[in-house]
């Protein structure tokens, strides 16, 4: 069966986000759920299946529940790593990688190299900082892009580093950042972007 461009999927993911949606209340912010529910990548073929458990560390102001939800939505969602042909499954305990909800200020107990600013990975720990899940980050809330955008931006960008990618930058003549450029710290001529990129995708597709 003929796959349909990448364009055509993207398109049809974001026809379906201007679709009337259900509002959730998150720590006074007003997000959607309006990610495509498939779990299909609109026809890419699973190449890799990977499985995740989700905890906590610290003391959680916001819905764990919310959490859970949107980061299985952000690995489900076409446009992210699983255009890369990896499948995401939440399990109750262990899996591959674990997924942690974290205080800030406990962010700093998984590594010296991690800070209570930002996000971090770790070995098998993919950790979300929470101030900045509830809050997104001065230079994101600067260019007036969504709280939900954000979220999906720091999953990728975090399970991106467990996937084997590093830091990138912004190319020269601009254009969306690469997911995993360092967004919440600014991202210079680019634009903020919550996806990864072509090329982003095919690096991680061409590993086994």
């Amino acid at each position: 069966m003929t796959r349909a461009p990448r364009a055509v999927l993207v398109l049809a993911a974001l026809v379906l986000s201007l679709l009337p949606v259900a509002a959730t209340a998150d720590a006074g912010h007003r997000t959607t759920v309006d990610e495509p529910q498939t779990g299909e990548g609109y026809g890419q073929p699973v190449r890799r299946r990977v499985t995740y458990s989700v905890t906590t560390r610290g003391r959680i102001t916001t819905s764990l529940a919310v959490f859970r939800r949107q980061a299985q939505q952000t690995f489900d969602d076409p446009r992210g790593w699983r255009w890369a042909g990896v499948e995401f499954r939440r399990v109750p305990r262990g899996g591959d990688f674990t997924l942690v909800l974290s205080s800030a200020a406990l962010v700093p107990s998984f590594s010296s190299s991690c800070s209570s600013m930002w996000s971090c990975r770790v070995g098998r720990y993919v950790i979300i900082n929470q101030e900045r899940w509830k809050h997104a980050s001065p230079a994101w809330n600067a260019a007036r892009r969504s709280l939900r955008d954000y979220r999906h931006m720091v999953v990728n960008h975090e399970t991106g580093h467990w996937l084997g990618r590093g830091h990138a930058s912004c190319p020269p003549g601009g254009g969306p950042a690469p997911v995993m450029m360092q967004q919440s710290k600014g991202t210079g001529a680019c634009r903020f972007n919550p996806w990864p990129l072509d090329g982003e995708a095919a690096a991680v597709r061409g590993r086994r």
